[in-house]
């Protein structure tokens, strides 16, 4: 991790990416300035006892900032002191995050002109997988499912069709605390996370014994038919 002149800790803190820690920010409930810098852009986020309440990035404010600074590519940070704020942002960060990696990701497809369709391939070869094969097969034929996202229940990505490599962290962070809100319930599950984004695309997670599924529907997807599909594969080990 570099160090800028002042001592403040600035760069990739041990690989973790932006979003991982705004989230991480969040969970120990800091109050404090995330600076961010990259492409030639400079910005902040700023939090109050974990709470993300404002962003600006040169003439924006707000959720435009934010959404700005979270579409630059491999951005150096470094954390300073709070700053008193305008609560110009009161949408929660998860929901933030997850608009943010759907932005990117239609600014993707739009500059490779490639249709909204999932691919068959994936990122990784199912050719020594028949049963991964198939569960692509299965998702690539249901109609209203625009990407995938396969996960293992360690939340590493398996493959995914999408080139956004934002959801899969974003995946993994809705698993993990859904764990831990269980066990302080003494509850089950979650069964499922169902998430509505700006466009009115539905981000589907279907937690499993084997692997963690996530799909991002269109907003007319029937959940329930997608759902029945996918069940009996979420249901092997």
């Amino acid at each position: 991790m570099a160090q800028t002149d002042n001592n403040h800790a600035d760069g990739h803190i041990g690989g973790v990416s932006l979003a991982s820690f705004l989230q991480m920010l969040e969970q120990e409930k800091k109050t404090c300035v995330l600076h961010v810098s990259a492409e030639g852009q400079e910005g902040s986020f700023y939090f109050e006892e974990g709470e993300l309440v404002d962003a600006e990035c040169a003439q924006q404010a707000g959720l435009d900032a934010a959404y700005t600074l979270l579409a630059l590519n491999n951005p150096r940070f470094r954390v300073d002191p709070s700053e008193d704020r305008i609560h110009r942002i009161t949408l929660p960060l998860a929901h933030i995050l997850l608009n943010a990696a759907t932005r990117v990701d239609e600014a993707h497809e739009q500059e490779s002109l490639a249709p909204k369709r999932v691919s068959k391939t994936g990122t990784v070869s199912t050719k020594a997988n028949p049963a991964l094969k198939k569960l692509i097969e299965t998702i690539v034929d249901t109609a209203g499912v625009k990407h995938y996202y396969l996960l293992n229940r360690k939340g590493k990505m398996i493959t995914q069709s999408s080139k956004n490599q934002h959801i899969g962290d974003f995946i993994t962070y809705c698993i993990i605390s859904g764990i831990q809100i269980r066990k302080s319930l003494g509850a089950r599950g979650p069964q499922s996370v169902r998430l509505v984004m700006e466009n009115n695309d539905i981000l589907l997670i279907l937690p499993g014994a084997g692997m963690i599924i996530g799909l991002l529907l269109d907003e007319h997807a029937s959940i329930s038919d997608v759902t029945a599909r996918l069940r009996p594969a979420l249901a092997h080990k």
